[in-house]
């Protein structure tokens, strides 16, 4: 797996949510936002996309996971339907992976990230912020079309430990 550390910096977002299961709150956060951009004649305009996992199904129940289909804040734009909403993304460490299949297989990248390479690299899950998908091709694309997707994985530094006192 292609992994490194990043430094995602904050960005201006639309974002359009939609609760449920990931495996089908994920298109239909896409589809809210698809149709908005076609509505208002910007869906081809649009070259750079974000997913945001706001939830951990591990600790939280499928039903109130959270997903945002996020495009970069354009400079003018008409009311927002509901579920929609301006934001920043979240901003700091992650850990990114470069994953190609889509949809497929994500799952198994996260948890790969969480279980197994955040702790041999020496670093600390920071479950405040969400896991971020930088979306490298047009999740507008075709079911049976592959994706390629950057997975970051919000983690932190351990602290340092403080002197307490002579040793």
């Amino acid at each position: 797996m292609d992994t490194s550390i990043v430094y995602l910096r904050p960005v201006n977002v639309i974002a359009a949510c939609a609760r449920g299961p990931y495996a089908t709150s994920v298109a239909k956060a896409w589809d809210l936002m698809s149709d908005w951009l076609r509505a208002s004649g910007a869906r081809d305009d649009v070259t750079l996309r974000y997913g945001l996992l706001l939830d951990d199904p591990r600790v939280t129940a499928p039903s109130e996971c959270r997903y945002e289909a996020c495009i970069p804040l354009p400079s003018m734009h008409g009311p927002l339907p509901p579920n929609f909403s301006v934001k920043r993304l979240p901003y700091g460490a992650y850990a990114r992976a470069h994953h190609v299949g889509g949809k497929i297989g994500i799952a198994r990248t996260i948890s790969t990230l969480r279980a197994d390479w955040t702790p041999q690299h020496g670093l600390i899950l920071d479950s405040f912020r969400p896991v971020i998908e930088i979306y490298l091709d047009n999740p507008f694309n075709g079911p049976g079309e592959p994706q390629r997707i950057d997975v970051c994985l919000p983690v932190m530094f351990p602290a340092d430990p403080i002197p307490l006192g002579p040793h």
